[in-house]
This record gives structure tokens, sequence and C-alpha cells, in this order.
């Protein structure tokens, strides 16, 4: 998947080739390929600038060793449920598993479950039990831990896979192999160097996910065949990832967390889908129509808006690091100013729209 970012106020363009080959294939999924930040104060007003808001982060409690990530892959629906509960959600995914939903007053969770197997996991939050690692320590730190290297390989029944990550990819979403089966994926923020969060996975799921370069001999696995409805599912389910993940970011840093929109939401469901069906990648859509038109038309009043898009990304947890690590987008995210949040995706297209209330 090739892609693309844009920003309006900084503009940052990222070039990703795809090579297809008899017996080598190569694909982009991560990040995204363009990304738009749009900021206007008031009604009618002008661009403004968004503002960055960096603090310390929260102490939380130690939470419980039975949560350990990187143990999970494997466990059963029912071992699941003995150690989180029962989910707050279970949102269906692309790629034939469901994300469990968990969260607690300082941690999130997606466990991924199919065929009542975990099978990849994805957490956020400053208590997460990670074994030997944790959350918020250096880059230098988790080196002297795991080995990250820029090129992994990985075998199945299906034959040999090389995954090889270019320097942005070592930087930002670096891979280790945890064994012969399994991987972790580790989103560490460039801005503090620290470790964002953390995704472990089966060799399947990092197959079907696709996030680097991968050469390969013998066979990939092919995504499943999705109806409408199920579509439709998946990217309710997405949006609200990544409201959560966005608030994960902002309490991280101090900042008070947005209240979901759903007018506000609808309006950012209606760019991505236009984005995707008429094959464009920008805040002004083809008919010449920018944030502040489509909040209009919309109905939606506000004191200040700032938008951020992405497409092509994999999924919620991995566009939100993304954005977390592009100037402009990360200051909408962290913006105190704004206070609503509204999010619609559209098949691989992202819109966030942010809103500061007029009052």
């Amino acid at each position: 998947m090739n892609q693309r970012l844009t920003v309006v106020l900084f503009l940052i363009l990222v070039i990703v080739s795809t090579v297809i080959g008899s017996r080598e294939w190569r694909e982009r999924a991560d990040p995204p390929g363009e990304l738009s930040l749009s900021n206007y104060s008031g009604e009618g007003g002008d661009e403004r600038e968004s503002i960055s808001v960096i603090s310390e982060s929260i102490e939380p409690p130690k939470a419980s060793s039975s949560s350990s990530l990187q143990h999970l892959i494997g466990k059963t629906g029912r071992e699941i449920e003995n150690e989180f509960g029962k989910a707050e959600r279970k949102d269906p995914t692309p790629y034939g598993y469901t994300w469990w939903i968990y969260s607690t007053s300082v941690n999130y969770y997606q466990i991924g479950i199919e065929n009542d197997e975990v099978v990849a996991a994805f957490g956020i939050g400053p208590s997460l039990d990670l074994d030997t690692i944790k959350i918020g320590q250096s880059r230098k730190e988790i080196e002297e831990k795991l080995t990250l290297e820029k090129e992994v390989e990985i075998k199945t029944e299906e034959g040999s896979f090389l995954f090889t990550l270019t320097e942005e990819d070592f930087k930002q979403r670096p891979l280790s192999k945890m064994n012969d089966s399994e991987v972790i994926q580790l989103y560490f923020d460039e801005s503090t160097n620290q470790l964002s969060s953390v995704r472990v996975m089966n060799n399947k799921i990092l197959l079907l996910h696709r996030p680097y370069d991968v050469s390969y001999t013998g066979q990939l696995p092919e995504l499943p065949l999705l109806l409408e409805s199920e579509w439709k599912e998946i990217e309710k389910g997405t949006e609200q990832q990544i409201y959560a993940i966005s608030n994960q970011l902002r309490s991280r840093f101090g900042v008070d967390k947005l209240v979901w929109d759903e007018l506000t939401a609808g309006v950012a469901y209606q760019h991505s889908k236009d984005m995707a069906e008429r094959n464009y990648f920008s805040h002004i859509s083809l008919s010449g129509e920018g944030l502040k038109e489509r909040l209009k038309k919309g109905d939606i009043q506000y004191a200040s808006a700032g938008e951020n898009i992405a497409a092509q990304y994999p999924d919620g947890p991995a566009v939100v690091e993304g954005w977390l690590n592009s100037e402009g987008h990360r200051e909408a995210l962290l913006n105190e100013g704004y206070t609503h949040l509204g999010v619609g995706v559209y098949r691989y297209y992202y819109t966030q729209n942010f809103l500061e209330e007029p009052y």
C-alpha cells in the first residue's frame, strides 16, 4: 500500500515505493501517506497555529503481572476473561480476528481473538505490564533488554519472509522476535525517545498487516473478503479505538481528555469516504470544500477547529502513533484548547476533527 502525508501548516511528504515481482513483493503499511492539519479560529475565522502541550507523565499503580502483554498470545478467550473480565466492546477487524477492548483508569488494551485464541494484542498506558520493559522507558533502556534489528526474518509453512525496516521504521516502530512464532512491535515517541505503546502478534497477523517492506519465497496469506455490513462494524470500532488512544496520549502529557462528538464524527466520516471513493488525499475535497465548509454544512458551531487525516495505515493504533510522530498532527493531538473530537473511518482512510467549544 502506497501512502502519503500532507500537513497544511507543517508539510510533510513521505515517498514510499511498492515493488512487485514474480517472487518478491514489497509493501508499506506504516506510516500514513498524507496527513493534513487544518486549524480554524471561530466560525468563518482565520487559520491559527495549534499549541503543543508537554508535561510530566502520570505515575500510576502497578498492573497485575497476569496481564503481561508478552504472555497473552495463544491464550483462550476464557483465560482472557478470567484475567481481564468481560470485554467492554468487541470490534471486528479486516484481518479475521476480533479486538476485545479493555480499559482501566490508566491503561488501555486491545486483545485480538481468532478462533478462541489470542493472536495479537496492543497496549498503551503508564502501568502496562510488559515484563522486562515498560512504557516511558528510553530507547537505550529498551535496547538493553530486547534485540532490535533492521531485518527480521520469519518462517512459516507457507514460506520464508524477510521484513526490512527503513530508517524511519527503525526509529519509530522497530520489530523484535519473541520466539519463532511471535513478534513484538514497539512504538516510540520520537520527540521524547521513549516507548509509547506496544503490540505483540503471531507471525500470521504480522504477514496480514505487512507494516514493513517484505521480500519472500512462498505465499503470503490473503485478507478475508468482507461484506459492506462487516466494513461498517470495523469502521465504527476503529473510530472508537482512535478516540480512546488519542485520549491516552493526552493524559500522558497532562492535557484534558476530549469529549466524543457524534455530529463531528459524521462530518469526519464523510470526508474519509469521499477521499476513498474519489481517490484523492487532501483536506480540500475535489469540490473545493475544506474543513470550515464541511463543519458549516454539518451545522457545527466552534471557537476553533482542526483536522488530522491519514491513509493506508493497517489499523487505529498504528495511525494514532503515526500522528504522534508528525509535528503538526502531534500538536493537534495535544492541543489543550480543543475540547471535543469526532473520528471518521472509511476502509483505510482516517479523519480526526477537533473542536473547541464556542463558549
